[in-house]
């Protein structure tokens, strides 16, 4: 059985706004590290080309290289997993909704 997902929203650095930071005291003084939400939604599909099911894959990356690093090793994870993987582009977005 051939297996076939989509990423539906590859390229979603900065995902939702949602920035978290890490300080760090130091002597002379504090760094400050800010992260974004960089997500993958993935659509998998069954054999007559009907949606299944729908997963997010998310993680914090702190700039946007990063996050491209990330969402190339989750279809990097999925294609050794056997699925064949189509991209498709949408925008990036800071919808908190």
């Amino acid at each position: 059985m051939e297996k076939m997902i989509l990423l539906a929203t590859l390229g979603i650095a900065g995902l939702m706004n949602a920035k978290g930071s890490v300080e760090k005291k130091t002597e002379t003084g504090k760094i400050k590290i800010a992260f974004e939400l960089c997500g993958v939604m993935v659509t998998y599909f069954d054999t007559q080309g009907r949606p299944y099911d729908q997963k997010w894959f998310t993680s914090d990356q702190p700039n946007l290289t990063s996050c491209m690093a990330y969402q190339a090793g989750v279809i990097a994870n999925l294609r050794s997993q056997g699925y064949r993987v189509e991209k498709t582009q949408t925008e990036a977005t800071t919808d908190v909704n």
